[in-house]
């Protein structure tokens, strides 16, 4: 009889210590605006959102939380680790497809936070964070033939099983674990079999062509995969089968973390066939639909595991909707013109730095803790959802310039109207680099995009490229810029956005930044004895030599400009030496690159180092007769170089390692060839005119 008691009360108190902690799930759906909801004010007559509404009936429905950026894999950085994702290297746009685990493994984040906390954790569907580990390789590229690691089974999940980057994405594909879901041939360890689907599947087909891409009018080359295809009207129903099928497994002796992102409603607009055709507001209307039936089976899984009133659900997108109306092929774009308002009133969509882009849906539902059918008005950001978790289980957060820089805890505005604001301010990046900060209703929009941005995009996103303030409270859809009429809130918002970039974290107010020399891109004085010294305030004449182009001297200058697009304008000069240097003061102006290629003296061998806006690069050419899938990358490093100034750039070759220097920058790349003796070096001059003056050579 005492050992059925202890027994009993041993699973009680399993069953007590379970209940403490939330279940927790975090459903982030893709490009989903914020006017896309029933209720966020979608119209019935065009969409109806049983199951996202649902939430808020029974939950806590935020009207002022703002994704970290206005495209997805930023976002979802922010989300699992608490930190803005414009602090690591992607300054702008998306992970690539062949992109390494943007985590990095060591980093505290969600899944590793819970885990610790006795969680058992789960991401299913679009993943796009990378996988593998570059080990800095400028050549290496995910090989999706072989295992996926690291990934997100290395920072804390349990099981895996997603789109690898995008709904139409070129793998066609889905991942569980570490592999390639259904991988038939490919670098598979010995005796292991890797589950997939049987062969007559109706999810699956055996073919993956353009028009099952993202872009079908422009695809990218189909990786050749020998393992089963994506059939897109069921991507949804295959991902939600596999979330609702983890869920199932779960004990309620062990709280759960399932992160849970749809593809709906990135495109390309693939609604099941038993949904498609049935919204007035066309196929986008019915892949709305698609995403709420989705969350519904997630909320009636929790509902038949009798769990719904000890799990905490999290409802929002990783961005606004997509509002391209110049663009009326998309069906985003359809749906608006018969009537739907994708993101409610506000300016914009997703890639830009307006409301549109950044402001979504997001819904709490925690049973006995939020309190149902309530609206907060708090100033949130999805970043915050690592902290606010971390108080719930009781997890102290490290010292903000370790980890979780940028988040606050919401909990207080999840379980009602709290004292002072959650967040005095926050920072919002867009898809061109864009940084805005928003401090009560004010918004400064910084308007200065990284400077990769080509030439046509900026033309046509001109009007975001300016500096500009508006009132969101009054103007929610930022039609009046009210920078002239408040230069103090400029000045003051100039100042924190600067101070939490420089500082490293936003989660407390950093102390002002003490930039060195080095950081402002400062170089000591040359030295050496002197082989070359031209000021090139004329076109210098022979041993030099231009080739296509024009080049005129002005302004105590040699100025170059190409011919066309496709062919640079060249000067090349002369330099005897082995070891030494190169230095030169260069004026990027209106022109794309500069790349300074280098020849040995026999002429056999050329490398190069490549100048942009938001980069510097050292790659080895190919050989005489080889193409250019031969070029061998060296080194690569970010930076942010003014086009209306001057810089000096210099470049330094000892031994066979080569060091390039600009704006604060430096990339080192090392190959036998940069040893060999120097024999000429060309400036080559791409799209746009450069300045050139003050150029010197030292051994």
């Amino acid at each position: 009889m005492k050992s059925l008691v202890l027994a009993f009360l041993l699973c009680s108190f399993g069953f007590l210590k379970a209940a403490s902690k939330p279940n927790v799930i975090v459903i982030l759906a893709d490009d989903y605006g914020y006017g896309s909801a029933g209720c966020y004010g979608a119209n019935p007559a065009l969409v109806k959102t049983p199951g996202i509404d649902r939430l808020a009936t029974e939950g806590r429905r935020f009207t002022d939380a703002n994704t970290t950026s206005s495209v997805c894999s930023p976002t979802r950085y922010s989300v699992m680790t608490g930190r803005y994702c414009w602090r690591t290297s992607l300054k702008h746009e998306v992970l690539g497809t062949f992109a390494p685990l943007h985590i990095e493994p060591t980093r505290l984040n969600m899944a590793s936070m819970l885990k610790k906390h006795g969680y058992a954790t789960a991401s299913v569907g679009k993943w796009h964070l990378g996988y593998g580990d570059a080990k800095g390789s400028l050549n290496w590229r995910t090989d999706y033939t072989a295992e996926l690691t690291p990934g997100p089974l290395d920072i804390g999940f349990d099981y895996h099983f997603s789109v690898p980057s995008n709904h139409g994405d070129l793998t066609g594909v889905f991942v569980e674990n570490r592999f390639v879901y259904g991988l038939r041939s490919g670098k598979i360890p010995d005796g292991m079999k890797l589950p997939g689907p049987d062969v007559d599947d109706d999810n699956f087909q055996k073919t993956y062509g353009a028009e099952d891409m993202e872009n079908a009018k422009n695809p990218g080359k189909i990786l050749d995969l020998d393992a089963p295809r994506r059939k897109n009207q069921r991507v949804m129903k295959t991902l939600t089968e596999k979330a609702t099928d983890w869920l199932k497994k779960q004990s309620k002796d062990t709280p759960f973390f399932l992160y849970f992102t749809p593809v709906a409603v990135h495109a390309p607009i693939t609604p099941d066939k038993d949904l498609a055709g049935q919204s007035a507001a066309g196929l986008y209307g019915d892949w709305i639909h698609e995403l709420d039936r989705s969350v519904g089976r997630i909320l009636g899984t929790l509902d038949e595991m009798g769990v719904a009133d000890n799990t905490l659900v999290i409802f929002s997108s990783d961005n606004g909707g997509v509002k391209e109306l110049q663009r009326e092929d998309l069906w985003a774009t359809k749906a608006y013109n018969a009537g739907l308002m994708t993101n409610g009133a506000l300016r914009g969509g997703k890639h830009h730095v307006w409301e549109g882009g950044f402001k979504v849906p997001f819904i709490v539902r925690w049973p006995g803790k939020a309190p149902a059918g309530s609206v907060s008005k708090e100033m949130i950001s999805l970043a915050d959802i690592m902290a606010t978790t971390a108080e719930i289980v009781g997890e102290p957060l490290p010292p903000a310039a370790q980890a979780v820089e940028d988040s606050h805890s919401f909990l207080p505005a999840i379980t009602g109207d709290p004292a002072k604001p959650i967040r005095e301010d926050m920072i919002v990046h867009s898809a061109d680099g864009v940084f805005a900060i928003r401090k009560g209703p004010w918004k400064w929009i910084e308007g200065e995009p990284v400077d990769e941005i080509k030439p046509g995009a900026r033309k046509a996103h001109a009007d975001e490229y300016h500096a500009q303030l508006y009132n969101t409270a009054e103007d929610p859809a930022e039609t009046k810029d009210l920078s002239v009429e408040h230069p103090e809130i400029v000045k003051e918002l100039t100042a924190l956005l600067n101070r939490y970039r420089d500082g490293g974290y936003s989660r407390e107010l950093p102390p002002v930044a003490d930039k060195t020399a080095a950081q402002r891109g400062e170089l000591p004085a040359l030295s050496g004895d002197k082989v070359l010294d031209e000021a090139l305030q004329t076109v210098p004449g022979k041993p030099w030599i231009s080739t296509p182009g024009k080049w005129t001297a002005h302004d105590n200058a040699v100025w170059g400009k190409p011919p066309s697009n496709t062919v640079p304008a060249t000067l090349r000069g002369p330099l005897a030496i082995t070891d030494g240097a190169l230095e030169v003061q260069m004026h990027l102006g209106e022109a794309d690159r500069l790349s300074v290629r280098i020849h040995t003296a026999d002429n056999l061998h050329s490398y190069r180092v490549v100048v942009s806006s938001g980069r510097i690069e050292i790659a080895k050419n190919p050989e005489q007769g080889e193409g250019q899938d031969k070029t061998v990358q060296l080194a690569s490093e970010r930076l942010k170089l003014k086009r209306d100034a001057w810089q000096t750039l210099r470049l330094s070759f000892k031994g066979d390692e080569l060091t390039a220097q600009i704006a604060g920058a430096t990339a080192k790349g090392k190959h036998a060839v940069i040893a060999q003796p120097k024999g000429v070096f060309n400036l080559l001059v791409f799209e746009g005119e450069m300045g050139f003056k003050d150029l010197k050579v030292v051994r």
